[in-house]
């Protein structure tokens, strides 16, 4: 059971004070997302500070843990663990939504996604800081300033067998802005966030991206390692508030994720009803350490 040979070992550590809370905090720009939008929560205002991916275009970077979602550092060999997730959101269109919560590990910025036809390369001045092998993580594609919509491009990567591979072509649905996941909006019901890998064998790092059609706007491409799913539900009219949702390991799933040292921290959530803008998601994680 990760890092705990059995349910005593886990109560043990709790018991023993072996734990940590954090709280989070994090509201949408004003401009509205469309239907079925998946929106990077990095970029929202509030606690933790917004995150823009700003830095050298096309080259890669990570990202200081520090400044996500706050958890401490392990040491002395110990492995921290996701014990448990509360989250809420509020608004008639953002209180029911799915989550997914990330590990962010590494980041190619400012894409032109007006250079129609352009092999747009990368360079590559950072690795991969955790899961080095590529297993396990996903692309996801993020607007950094407003797009107009109607562009398609394909994603040139190396996955963890060494191979380099192209993605399909993928389409980027109606303006959307900073934030937004470009790729993941393709008519009712939305696609999932992430890229389609060519042969599901996770992703080392990306090589270039090519914009088929004009779409407008710039974007960055992003490596992540899902680490757990949940799901906000209906809003309480009473209190005009999100109905909080708690998700804990073991008693409500069957298992319990590492956090890696060095994690930067976040969400992303879809907003199935209508617009996440101005919609405040809030929340508190619980870790616990063997």
């Amino acid at each position: 059971m990760g890092g705990f040979a059995n349910h005593r070992e886990l109560a043990a550590a709790l018991v023993a004070g072996k734990t940590w809370n954090t709280t989070f905090r994090k509201v949408p720009a004003a401009t509205a997302t469309i239907a079925s939008q998946w929106y990077d929560y990095g970029y929202a205002s509030g606690n933790p500070v917004p995150n823009y991916y700003a830095s050298s275009p096309g080259a890669a970077a990570v990202l200081e843990s520090e400044k996500g979602i706050i958890v401490p550092t392990m040491t002395n060999g110990s492995k921290q663990f996701l014990h448990r997730m509360t989250v809420m959101s509020a608004g008639a269109t953002s209180s029911t939504q799915p989550l997914v919560f990330l590990d962010y590990l590494m980041f190619y910025p400012f894409f032109d996604m007006d250079a129609a036809g352009e092999d747009q390369g990368t360079t590559q001045p950072v690795s991969l800081p955790r899961y080095t092998d590529g297993l396990g993580l996903q692309m996801m594609v993020v607007a950094q300033s407003p797009t107009v919509g109607g562009g398609t491009f394909t994603i040139t990567y190396v996955d963890a067998d060494e191979v380099q591979r192209t993605t399909v072509p993928m389409f980027c649905g109606a303006a959307q802005p900073s934030g937004a996941l470009v790729q993941a909006v393709n008519g009712t019901g939305g696609l999932p966030p992430f890229v389609p890998l060519a042969n599901g064998r996770g992703v080392k790092r990306v090589v270039s991206c090519n914009f088929s059609v004009a779409n407008g706007g710039l974007c960055a491409i992003v490596i992540v390692r899902p680490l757990e799913v949940t799901q906000t539900f209906e809003s309480c009219a009473v209190a005009g508030v999100g109905m909080a949702v708690e998700k804990e390991a073991v008693r409500l799933r069957g298992g319990i994720v590492e956090i890696k040292n060095g994690a930067f921290l976040g969400f992303i959530g879809q907003g199935v009803a209508g617009s996440l803008a101005s919609s405040p998601l809030v929340g508190s994680l619980e870790t616990v350490w063997s």
